[in-house]
């Protein structure tokens, strides 16, 4: 199976295009904070959007190129716009742009990208940052968690998956966005000592570490919130299968 993807700026024109259509029907956007939206779900609430696109198309309103490099998809807040990027493979960063007019705001390197002898070879940023008020939570693909100020790109504390958890990821690095729920984040390290971990959203501290059996590497998917069995669960897809965790 051949695997084709949209390039960052291909994506950016593909939202203004959609900030366009918004502006025809004069309805204020609600923000899109984390991997799937506010609810990891997919769905938007948006109500009042067009039919059908106006003869022509919607108007673009801007276009940003060379925003770096990665699989990444842009998160929206108020009226900035989120991603992750990188360019080579030692400069895996987290941008933040304008929706107004796309100029960059800052932009903060996290770390370098993860299994670059990964086959086939597709070394690239992957994770979708996570926005929790007036912080950010990212990932990059060699496991460098980072908690940053979404106001001005500062880092607050950092975490590195690997040297801290003994975290394995899979053949093409880490992908995860991190989940933020209540007062904690939480990550999916894999490999023999920590599948899935919370953490202090504030501090990075180790709240608790679930090991399941095996050491499973991490997968390359999201872990969702599930409240099944009378408890509430933390939900993860691992290289080898669904699991769900006691929150």
């Amino acid at each position: 199976m051949r695997l084709r993807t949209l390039s960052v700026s291909a994506v950016l024109c593909l939202l203004a295009l959609s900030v366009a259509a918004l502006c025809v029907v004069n309805v204020a956007a609600a923000d899109w904070p984390q991997w799937r939206g506010p609810e990891r779900n997919g769905v938007s609430k948006e109500t009042g959007l067009l039919k059908q696109w106006p003869a022509g198309g919607p108007k673009l309103l801007w276009q940003v190129n060379d925003l770096g490099d990665g699989f990444s998809t842009p998160v929206v807040v108020g009226n900035r716009i989120y991603m992750m990027s990188n360019r080579g493979l030692d400069n895996e960063y987290v941008q933040a742009i304008s929706t107004v007019d796309g100029k960059p705001i800052w932009t903060t390197r996290v770390g370098k990208v993860g299994n670059p002898d990964q086959n086939p070879s597709y070394p690239k940023a992957r994770s979708t940052p996570t926005i929790d008020g007036d912080l950010l939570y990212a990932l990059g693909s060699d496991g460098d968690l980072a908690c940053l100020e979404t106001k001005t790109g500062k880092i607050r504390w950092t975490k590195n998956l690997r040297t801290e958890f003994g975290g394995q990821p899979g053949e093409w690095a880490y992908a995860e966005s991190p989940l933020v729920d209540g007062d904690v984040v939480v990550i999916t390290p894999g490999g023999p000592q920590a599948t899935l971990a919370a953490l202090n959203k504030k501090t990075g501290a180790v709240i608790w570490k679930s090991l399941v059996p095996g050491g499973d590497p991490a997968g390359y998917a999201s872990a969702i919130v599930v409240n099944a069995a009378g408890r509430k669960q933390y939900v993860q897809l691992i290289s080898k299968g669904l699991m769900g965790v006691d929150a």
